[in-house]
């Protein structure tokens, strides 16, 4: 499909004929979410609310913590025993380290190796935060006094 680039006021639109929204399933006052990539711009519908999101990711969790135990103090975090250590990072913030069997995908094989997987996560968040802040200020924001990583 071509659109012309017209304008509205002090910005500029495309028309985007009612067919296609209706194939869309697009009503006028739905948000959309507009991606820069390197072909040009994604336009896509949400359809999905913070809460649903939200409930998957809590039922997730849930689901990964009954098939697993927590963990339990260990004499020696440098050794390898008859069970394996998972890190659940739904949110890389705060992941969460349970055990479970030796042959679970994505097990680390001693404790001190699921704790640094846990804290490279937990950097890896710190640092998209980061970038984040430096975003922040390239769309106006000078100061930011009241975060800090």
């Amino acid at each position: 499909m071509k659109a012309k680039v017209s304008e509205w006021g002090n910005s500029h639109a495309i028309r985007v004929t009612s067919p296609m929204l209706e194939h869309l399933n697009v009503a006028p006052g739905d948000m959309l979410d507009l991606r820069l990539t390197e072909k040009g711009i994604e336009i896509m519908k949400n359809i999905h609310s913070e809460d649903y999101v939200i409930s998957v990711a809590r039922d997730a969790i849930d689901g990964m913590l009954r098939v697993s135990k927590p963990v339990r103090t260990v004499d020696d975090p440098y050794a390898e025993v008859d069970i394996g250590y998972l890190v659940i990072a739904v949110n890389p913030c705060q992941p969460i380290l349970r055990e479970v069997s030796k042959e679970t995908p994505g097990a680390y094989p001693t404790l001190v190796d699921a704790k640094e997987a846990a804290r490279q996560l937990i950097q890896n968040a710190i640092a998209d935060a980061k970038q984040s802040l430096i975003a922040l200020r390239q769309v106006g924001v000078e100061k930011i006094n009241y975060i800090t990583l």
